[in-house]
């Protein structure tokens, strides 16, 4: 408890946000406060790292509420309010606007005073392996968020020259942010030696292959723009990405988990409370009725469209069962519109007949969808007619809505990206022959039971318009598919500059008139388009989402930090 004790009020100093009615000022006055009190053992390491796990810059599926709905900002989910973001409707923040330090600010004070612990070398090793994987983390947010950045490896006092410095290259960033992962992985234990719920090196390794990836596709494809990078076309990183993903496929820690049966493998993935057994599974997050950890989803989503709704786009992007282009969908009802479709689709979006609760509020009773809250408001409504299935478990122990708590598990990091990484990287490599694809995209497929994709018979989608190979955009696609609402689509968008699939455009959700919900809602005459499908933004964006290529997708910095260091120069289209 001492350790505790000793731990917040450290993170509280460095950070600067200690109140001043804080109970620990009573127990370790500050001003007495010595690093010789901390940094004695492993465990003060261990205890220093665990607030990382927690911070929000580490919270990879936007904390638990927020799991499934951390894709509004995308072209996946469709929330009543367009996207700031994707409609170019941002502004120059005074102060704040993502541009955080802090994170990076404890790293560096852990990586100046662990020197003195005394312990297992191997178990020092791990945790300031820990650290830097924190700090590559964090710097890799600050990367996607702001492009090029200042590089900081010292706690520096706030009149401090260091704080002053100009704005690094982001390819240079990129270089450091992988020196630094390397540290992680170099130091790191491996799974079966690292502790449960803890980083690991196959970890450290994902997440090597996800940066490298995005900046290997963002110089790709941002070439030539105000965000590109003279001379650079990205192949560095692709060949680091394809590596790293490929170290973990090797290692053979990991596999993809299935119930044994395609019909339900991929729902139930998301639906469990114990991960430990899970092979897929690599980092994921407890919640225990009895400690008062829960959450509210099992509650909530069998009740209410949260506002949102799954769009048409991503709908359409599920392939045949056979493995074929969906050309000829029947969207008279939800029923047809999945019918001899790949499994994952009605494993991610409600159809008529799914459980949705075995609990009600004053009495045990059975649930089933019929058709969505399309003609709610506020929190209860659906906006496209398409309502989140994925991650939705009808049974009472884990839905518990009497008492209105959860318990399913929370998933952060699966093996299923390691694949798809993989497979991508190899494809932007001209690398992705069948044997690469057996091993990754098809190894998805099969959990499912979907045709493979054939590296020699790849069809030719009518909605690729972005100029790539049609075996890009069909792993492209693969991705969107497997790793649905799962808070990667929005990144993916910004790395990949694929902004025609969107700028200009209006969403679209489920076909009203015409369908059999037509029928279903007497005197509900919702917005559409010509054809009749849901067009929840019709009036709010005429013009479609008001996205500005040449500015947004990168943030603005802060007025009052440019203000304080005339060295920052503002981001393209922000001045």
């Amino acid at each position: 408890m001492k350790n505790l004790r000793i731990l917040i009020i450290l993170a509280a100093v460095i950070t600067g946000f200690v109140s001043c009615d804080s109970d620990y000022l009573d127990l370790y006055p500050t001003d007495r406060f010595t690093k010789n009190q901390y940094w004695k053992s492993v465990t003060d390491l261990e205890l220093y790292n665990n607030h990382y796990y927690s911070s929000s810059s580490f919270s990879v599926h936007g904390g638990w509420w927020a799991s499934f709905y951390s894709e509004n900002n995308s072209d996946n989910l469709i929330p009543e309010i367009p996207n700031t973001r994707l409609n170019g409707t941002g502004i120059v923040p005074t102060t704040g606007g993502s541009w955080y330090w802090g994170g990076i600010r404890d790293v560096n004070y852990f990586l100046t005073n662990y020197h003195t612990v005394e312990g297992v070398q191997s178990d020092i090793d791990h945790y300031v392996g820990e650290a830097y994987f924190f700090k590559a983390y964090f710097y890799y947010t600050l990367l996607k968020n702001f492009g090029d950045l200042p590089w900081l490896n010292e706690v520096h006092g706030p009149r401090d020259e260091a704080l002053f410095q100009a704005r690094l290259p982001r390819n240079v960033v990129a270089d450091s942010i992988v020196s630094t992962i390397d540290k992680a992985i170099a130091l790191l234990k491996t799974k079966g030696e690292a502790k449960d719920f803890r980083i690991n090196r196959e970890i450290a390794l994902l997440i090597k292959s996800r940066i490298c990836l995005y900046e290997g596709t963002w110089e790709k494809y941002h070439a030539g723009t105000p965000f590109g990078i003279s001379g650079q076309d990205g192949s560095k990183f692709l060949r680091l990405a394809k590596e790293a993903a490929e170290e973990v496929i090797n290692s053979n820690k990991y596999s993809l988990y299935t119930s044994g049966d395609p019909s339900n493998s991929y729902w139930r993935l998301f639906n469990q409370t114990d991960f430990s057994s899970n092979p897929e599974v690599m980092l994921w997050k407890k919640f225990d009725i009895g400690q008062g950890i829960t959450h509210n989803i099992q509650r909530m989503l069998p009740w209410r469209g949260e506002g949102s709704g799954i769009s048409l786009g991503l709908v359409e992007s599920y392939l045949k069962k056979d493995g074929t282009l969906a050309t000829d969908v029947d969207y008279s009802s939800l029923t047809t519109m999945a019918a001899d479709r790949d499994p994952r689709l009605a494993q991610t979006v409600l159809l008529p007949g799914d459980v949705l609760t075995n609990v009600g509020y004053e009495a045990t009773v059975q649930r089933v969808f019929d058709v969505p809250y399309i003609d709610q408001t506020g929190t209860y409504r659906n906006t496209t007619g398409f309502m989140l299935y994925k991650g939705i478990d009808p049974d009472p122990a884990q839905q518990k809505n009497q008492e209105g708590i959860g318990i399913t598990a929370s998933i952060i990091f699966r093996y299923a990206e390691v694949l798809l990484n993989y497979a991508e990287a190899c494809a932007e490599l001209g690398e992705l022959d069948q044997a690469a694809a057996d091993r990754s995209i098809n190894q998805l497929r099969n959990r499912v039971d979907v045709g493979n994709l054939n590296v020699g018979n790849v069809p030719s989608d009518p909605n690729n318009i972005y100029g790539v190979s049609d075996l890009i955009y069909e792993v492209r696609r693969e991705r969107r598919v497997e790793l649905a609402l799962e808070n990667l689509r929005f990144d993916d968008l910004m790395r990949w500059r694929a902004h025609k699939g969107f700028a200009g455009k209006r969403p679209k959700g489920m076909k009203y008139y015409g369908s059999d919900l037509e029928n279903s809602f007497t005197g509900f005459y919702p917005l559409v388009d010509e054809d009749g499908f849901l067009e929840p933004y019709q009036e709010s964006l005429p013009q479609g989402f008001g996205f500005n290529p040449e500015r947004d997708y990168l943030l603005p910095i802060p007025s009052q930090e440019i203000t304080l260091n005339p060295n920052l120069v503002q981001n393209p289209g922000w001045d």
